[in-house]
């Protein structure tokens, strides 16, 4: 038995010995008053007065225990405490009446020996219906009554009084073996009726748990009997079906239900033991039809006799949906609604195919729009979202019905045009025609929130099918032709040739060459000073070059587009600040950079607004120990524009750790006065192209002196770049531009040679 168990066990058998005792303890005593009357006139008075205070003062005490015991009911708890002092009292009391046999017992009176034999005779059988309940307690208690009995009378030394003793002893043994197997009996009952109660919670609490799964699953389950009649559901099931309780409850299935396939599957759970319905299901008692899948499951007897069944309805309307969604955007684009690329490249698969088999030409077009980076990160990109829609529904609404349309991500969309011509010749008039007539309805005026907006796209074309080409060689000249519109100035369509496929492998090309030269460490910088007209150094450009092992020096102009595009900028821009402010400690240790002078990197939009590119240059100025105060960052005017709104913050963030900021090439670009305005920047550099315009110093250029007088009026230091003649100082000097950049001055010099200059205190002697 589990220890838990016979704990209950034992606090119920405690609970039966103080239930049981009160009567026999109240009867015991009146025994013994009678007893005393009787033997009044046998016995010594003395000792029976003595026998009768012992034994009145311990049924007092018992008596009070069964009281208190009572009083406590259910508050019961440490049953060993109750059970030592009962056994204690019924020890006592035992005790008290096996004396009687020593000290009140009549030696000369028969009649009087006899009733004291059958009182305590029957005191010992009386306790054995009341004390049964625990073993210890009834073999304890009929022992120390009795065997002091059997002594007595084996003591008298008589034939009678041995026999009578033998009796006794009898009698003792068979009372103790009743006792045992009554209170064996007793304590087996206990346990089948506490296993019995905790069977019926385990089965209560079973109940619940099924009745609570039952009513609130989230799938409709009901119980139908042998003749498939349904005998109860939960509220899901009537959900599903758009039914109610009293409609459904009592309808035989095979009567009423139309749908063949629900109806065998109803008949298979009956019949073989299950069944499986999986379709739309019309409710033959409510009006709803849904998708559902049912599971029908047989309930049996314990002679496998089949008594009904439990169905399991599960209503998969929304996991249809949900895959019907998750099928529809694997193969469209959300945004538009036009196939994507992966439903293109089936569809222009197919065509090639069937173009080959039917020996027609089809064309390809791709199409990218012009500046829309621009609109999207300057008016916001539910702006450009708005604009991509309104460019999808006029590329469908301007091809064939026979045509597709796609976009493959980005502002980039294709179009496949199918059966042209048999001619490739008369294909390409056709295809022109329709790319012509494609660029002026995209590029018609619209109003998106407020704001009327245009913007033209550049188209690629290339015809198929073409030998041994499968659908990525098309792509790939079609997207090759498209930046070959893009080279000619935008808003276009140019055809694919193979010059354009010459210049698409050397990009490719190129590309692999810039990552090799970032692993070889092929990238250097070369610095540019910035000098005022005396030609003292106040600071200098870093410029990037590429030490290529077979071309030499390469210009950045030839493959930074490239590294914008593959998304190396990022990781060659770190290596420029890094590269940077390693020659700035350097310099700084040997003491050749003086307090205001300043080393530039330029830093792209696409580094900038990088989230962490504040914390990226506080890592480089702590790995490589360059103070600030001499590293400045340049970013183009267009960056300005295009980085996104925390630029104020960043460039703030910056300064306070003593970085200054220009703004390069000045004046190209499209910001506002205001906005300008609102940037903490640290100087303006006008921009070549400007400086370049002084041909003659005898008339202002209006362009140059307004970026001089606004960088004044702003409190910006301004700097010159590109001066190459003596005119171009003469005049900035006199428009008050007091620092200067150009060949006039020096070429960009590796860092060996700058640093030889640096050490110098002139670049040369120039006067004005």
């Amino acid at each position: 038995m589990l220890k838990h168990t016979a704990t209950k066990v034992f606090r119920e058998q405690v609970q039966l010995l103080f239930a049981n005792s009160m009567v026999p303890v109240i009867f015991s005593v009146v025994c013994a008053a009678l007893l005393c009357c009787a033997l009044w006139a046998v016995v010594d008075h003395s000792v029976l007065v003595g026998w009768m205070a012992v034994f009145f003062s311990v049924s007092t005490l018992r008596i009070r225990l069964l009281l208190h015991f009572a009083r406590q009911g259910a508050k019961v708890v440490n049953e060993d405490y109750w059970y030592r002092r009962f056994l204690i009292g019924t020890y006592a009391i035992a005790t008290v009446w096996g004396a009687a046999s020593f000290f009140l017992f009549p030696t000369d009176s028969l009649s009087h020996q006899v009733m004291l034999i059958v009182i305590l005779i029957g005191m010992a059988g009386g306790g054995v219906f009341s004390l049964c309940p625990v073993l210890p307690v009834i073999t304890g208690y009929v022992s120390l009554l009795l065997l002091p009995l059997t002594i007595k009378m084996l003591t008298l030394g008589t034939g009678e009084g041995m026999f009578k003793g033998l009796l006794v002893f009898l009698f003792w043994a068979v009372t103790l073996i009743g006792a045992m197997k009554i209170s064996k009996n007793l304590q087996e009952n206990i346990q089948l009726r506490l296993q019995s109660i905790d069977r019926e919670k385990i089965l209560k609490v079973s109940e619940q748990r099924y009745r609570h799964i039952f009513i609130n699953a989230p799938l409709g389950i009901f119980h139908y009997d042998a003749d498939s009649v349904i005998v109860d559901c939960n509220e899901e099931l009537l959900r599903i079906l758009g039914s109610t309780r009293e409609l459904l409850i009592g309808v035989k299935m095979i009567d009423v239900l139309q749908e063949q396939k629900m109806l065998r599957a109803i008949r298979d759970s009956l019949t073989i033991g299950e069944g499986y319905y999986e379709g739309s299901y019309t409710s033959v008692t409510g009006d709803a039809t849904r998708p559902i899948r049912a599971f029908l499951k047989a309930i049996s007897l314990l002679d496998q006799t089949i008594a009904g069944g439990v169905g399991i309805v599960e209503d998969f309307t929304e996991k249809k949906l949900t895959e019907e969604q998750i099928q529809y955007y694997a193969s469209y684009d959300s945004l538009t609604g036009l196939p994507n690329r992966r439903l293109l490249l089936e569809y222009l698969n197919n065509e090639i195919a069937r173009s080959r088999r039917h020996g027609h030409y089809g064309a390809l077009l791709f199409l990218d729009l012009d500046n829309f980076k621009t609109i999207n990160d300057s008016l916001g990109h539910s702006v450009g979202d708005e604009l991509l829609k309104v460019v999808a529904d006029r590329i469908s609404e301007c091809i064939r019905r026979e045509d597709t349309a796609a976009r493959m991500g980005g502002d980039e969309f294709i179009i496949i045009l199918t059966e042209l011509d048999t001619s490739i010749g008369l294909a390409a008039h056709k295809v022109r025609g329709i790319a012509e007539e494609l660029c002026l309805c995209v590029s018609a005026p619209c109003k998106i929130e407020g704001r009327d907006l245009q913007i033209t796209p550049s188209v690629g074309v290339t015809l198929f099918p073409k030998d041994d080409m499968g659908v990525d060689d098309i792509l790939k000249q079609a997207d090759t032709a498209m930046y070959r519109a893009k080279a000619a100035g935008r808003n276009a369509v140019h055809f694919f040739l193979p010059t354009m496929q010459e210049a698409a492998d050397e990009r490719l090309r190129l590309n692999t060459e810039i990552r090799k030269a970032l692993e070889e460490k092929q990238f250097v910088l070369f610095y540019q000073p910035q000098v005022d007209s005396s030609g003292k150094v106040l600071g200098a450009e870093a410029l990037l070059r590429w030490r290529h092992p077979e071309r030499g020096i390469v210009p950045p102009g030839d493959f930074l587009e490239i590294a914008e595009e593959t998304g190396l900028m990022l990781e060659i821009g770190q290596w420029v600040l890094r590269e940077a402010c390693r020659n700035i400690k350097k310099w700084m240790d040997a003491g050749l950079l003086g307090e205001a002078q300043t080393i530039s990197v330029n830093i792209s939009g696409k580094e900038f607004d990088v989230p962490d590119f504040v914390a990226t240059v506080s890592a480089v100025l702590s790995e490589t120990g360059a103070d600030p105060h001499h590293l400045g960052i340049e970013l183009t005017e267009g960056s300005l524009v295009s980085t996104g709104s925390d630029i104020v913050q960043k460039i703030r963030l910056l300064q306070q750790m003593g970085i200054k900021f220009s703004v390069d090439d000045f004046g190209t670009g499209y910001s506002s006065l205001s906005y300008l305005q609102s940037l903490p920047l640290n100087t303006l550099k006008i921009d070549r192209s400007f400086v370049n315009d002084i041909k003659d110093a005898s008339h202002d250029i209006v362009l140059v002196d307004t970026i001089i007088m606004m960088a004044h009026n702003l409190g910006l230091e301004v700097i010159a770049e590109g001066v190459e003649t003596e005119l171009e100082l003469g005049y900035l000097n006199r428009k008050g531009c007091k620092v200067y950049q150009g060949y006039y001055f020096s070429k960009p010099l590796p860092v060996e040679s700058f640093t030889e200059m640096i050490e110098s205190t002139m670049v040369c002697d120039i006067h004005i």
